[in-house]
């Protein structure tokens, strides 16, 4: 059971990360300009994609990859930690403390699935 849950969050990253680079790619401006960033939107695509591929890779086959959900926490950690730095240190940017909020969330709901599912997971022989 717990392995279907985080499988369902996978995907639900996936869709939710391929429409953040959908939306910055077409509408980077505007994105921009909504969310009063000082960030060049483009750069945001690729990281977006990543994600989202990190997502459906690790769900797709039988057995879950636990290592693109460790690669996944990995990066929306580091993405959180670092609009928290620029947070604080660049001037009190609203989108830096969204991104840090949103993406902590994710590491954080991403980390309890991930827990719960440990045992049924597929990880790299060694």
């Amino acid at each position: 059971m717990a392995t279907k849950r985080l499988r369902l969050l996978l995907r639900i990253w996936t869709v939710i990360f391929l429409l953040g680079a959908v939306d910055f790619f077409v509408f980077p401006y505007l994105t921009v300009k909504i969310l009063n960033s000082t960030a060049r939107s483009l750069g945001m695509v690729p990281y977006m994609i990543l994600v989202a591929a990190l997502s459906w890779i690790a769900q797709r086959g039988t057995r879950i990859q636990a290592q693109p959900v460790q690669f996944l926490l990995l990066a929306k950690a580091a993405s959180s930690l670092t609009s928290l730095a620029l947070f604080l240190l660049g001037g009190f940017a609203y989108p830096f403390l969204a991104n840090f909020v949103v993406d902590g969330a994710i590491v954080l709901i991403t980390y309890w699935f991930y827990r719960a599912a440990r045992s049924e997971l597929a990880f790299p022989a060694q």
